[in-house]
């Protein structure tokens, strides 16, 4: 019984921690430059970034519904 209790809290920091991340990634105008510049399929660099961290998001969080509201 114990055990899953120190489980849970092992999962419950994951996902904490996982969405600071997701956080710390988008507060990317307080430590990058972005050039004018193009990423791939033509968007402007900071805009392929933004959809980066957007997909990584669906992804954490996904994985947290399906581990959750099973």
């Amino acid at each position: 019984h114990c055990k899953s209790k120190e489980m849970k809290k092992r999962k419950a920091w994951y996902w904490w921690q996982a969405n600071i991340e997701i956080f710390l990634l988008s507060q990317d105008y307080l430590f990058v430059q972005w050039s004018n510049g193009t990423s791939w399929l033509g968007f402007h660099t900071w805009l392929g970034w933004f959809m980066l961290l957007h997909l990584g998001f669906i992804l954490v969080f996904y994985l947290f519904a399906k581990k959750h509201w099973e």
